[in-house]
């Protein structure tokens, strides 16, 4: 990009893209900043630890598990923090998963509970 006698000159393909590149970043964060977000997300890869079975009455029973995550991405909208979703118990409903089986999706923060979609 450069200034000649104040007018910008666009003619290279260099500063087309660079100006491209500065409207997106401002869309970006002025909708960012104006998005009010009711939960964070965020699209992970990983494997399934430290599976556990909660006994809570005869033949009733809540299983747990944690996620080693080998790819994770923020949402760019509403992030979720890899350090708050790091060592979090979720619950198995089905009690299906073991350790060392592999699960992915969207990690979900909402009203303080961590689950996925």
């Amino acid at each position: 990009m450069v200034l000649n006698r104040g007018v910008l000159n666009l003619d290279t393909g260099e500063s087309m893209k660079s100006l491209l590149a500065l409207m997106a970043l401002a869309i970006a964060f002025t909708s960012q900043a104006e998005f009010n977000c009711t939960q964070q997300e965020a699209q992970f890869i990983g494997t399934v630890r430290d599976t556990r079975v909660e006994w809570i009455d005869q033949g009733v029973f809540d299983c747990y598990f944690k996620i080693e995550f080998s790819r994770y991405n923020i949402s760019m909208v509403c992030p979720l923090d890899i350090s708050e979703a790091e060592g979090f118990e979720l619950l198995d409903a089905s009690c299906a998963l073991k350790d060392g089986d592999e699960v992915s999706g969207i990690l979900v923060k909402k009203d303080g509970v961590l689950f996925i979609e």
